[in-house]
């Protein structure tokens, strides 16, 4: 019995030491978003309505007259102002800046994209 015990004890113990081995070889990649600024001035017009057209403008989505805001070319700015979805003093605390990095338009949007409107955003949301 003793006999047996042993030789569990001994695989667990052999287990072990390979599970730690093969853990400590592992590495990880991690991919820091991209941090520079943006130093070109950012068009509404040329470079934040594009992103709505690709990722939220859509059928059902936030089109005219869908689920709020209406982020169509002819809507979005009116539409974003009017619904407090821009906080030019905190651009960080942007709704819209929020709800494309941490919150439910997460999985639509890109880092690209987020870093587009914080930059237009920050450069004071302008309809230009």
């Amino acid at each position: 019995m003793k006999k047996n015990q042993a030789k569990k004890g001994s695989l667990i113990m052999l287990f072990s030491a390979l599970f730690l081995v093969i853990l400590g070889g592992c590495e990880y990649e991690v991919v820091e978003p991209d941090r520079t600024p943006v130093t070109e001035e950012v068009l509404f017009s040329g470079k934040i309505i594009p992103i709505f057209n690709t990722s939220c403008n859509f059928s059902g989505c936030h089109s005219a007259g869908a689920v709020p805001p209406d982020l169509t070319p002819a809507g979005a700015y009116a539409s974003l102002m009017s619904l407090n979805q821009i906080d030019t003093a905190n651009p960080a605390n942007s709704i819209l800046y929020k709800s494309m990095t941490t919150g439910s338009m997460k999985n639509y949007s890109n880092s690209d994209q987020a870093k587009l409107i914080l930059a237009w955003i920050t450069q004071g949301a302008k309809n230009n």
